[in-house]
């Protein structure tokens, strides 16, 4: 059976799709459902926001397992997530 942390990196995996190229400005990638679960920061190494063309606004999450994560922005646990990153990357608010 699939530990939580395999099944919740699996479900990250799977919401991701990129978009056909056959559309000339399509967005790269979108989200299409948000991770059910907060997730360690301990876990996290980097993030960026899926385009605003996009159905789904969304925070993607890079692991330190090179997985993709998508996750609610509204979330306070994400807001809080991207803080952190933010500053311990000495990136500064847009």
């Amino acid at each position: 059976m699939l530990s939580a942390r395999t099944a919740l990196l699996l479900v990250g995996f799977l919401t991701l799709s990129p978009c056909s190229d056959a559309a000339p400005y399509s967005p790269v990638e979108c989200c299409f459902d948000y991770v059910k679960r907060v997730v360690r920061l301990e876990n996290l190494v980097g993030f960026y926001s899926t385009s605003r063309e996009c159905f789904f606004q969304a925070i993607v999450f890079d692991t330190k397992k090179k997985a993709k994560i998508c996750a609610n922005p509204e979330e306070n646990w994400v807001k809080r997530a991207v803080r952190v990153i933010r500053k311990k990357k000495g990136l500064h608010a847009p």
